[in-house]
């Protein structure tokens, strides 16, 4: 039976990777909406992801790769490419990241239908009218 800092260490070790991947995903959508292209490996992505070790990137990768949002190709060697369901996965992530960011600022219209101070075409989702 397991200690409890062993379980401990076990669900870090786990949201560890599940952050390494979500980032990882995040940065490959990024990555590849910048036009850096579309396939993506550790030595690509390492520049943009602060702290993490290649090694840790490769896993991600991999671990991407096994739950189908990444396809491993040939040339360069461990080197990958989105699936439709990693591109789709991805760009959600990156979407959630940047939500807050999105937001219109104080006095502004969220819905985008307002034209200055001219109210006049706002729907129900006009919070200035």
């Amino acid at each position: 039976m397991s200690t409890t800092a062993e379980n401990i260490t076990e669900q870090t070790s786990a949201l560890e990777r599940l952050v390494n991947r979500e980032e990882v995903l995040q940065i490959c959508y990024w990555y590849q909406g910048e036009g850096f292209g579309d396939v993506y490996n550790a030595t690509a992505l390492g520049s943009f992801l602060n702290n993490c070790k290649t090694a840790d990137i490769n896993e991600a990768l991999e671990e991407l790769t096994v739950q189908g949002y990444l396809v491993a190709i040939a040339s360069p060697p461990n080197s990958y490419r989105f699936t439709a369901r990693g591109k789709k996965e991805g760009g959600r992530l990156f979407a959630d990241s940047f939500a807050d960011f999105q937001k219109a600022g104080h006095g502004e219209c969220a819905a985008g239908c307002c034209d200055g101070d001219d109210h006049s075409r706002c729907g129900d989702d006009c919070s200035l009218h």
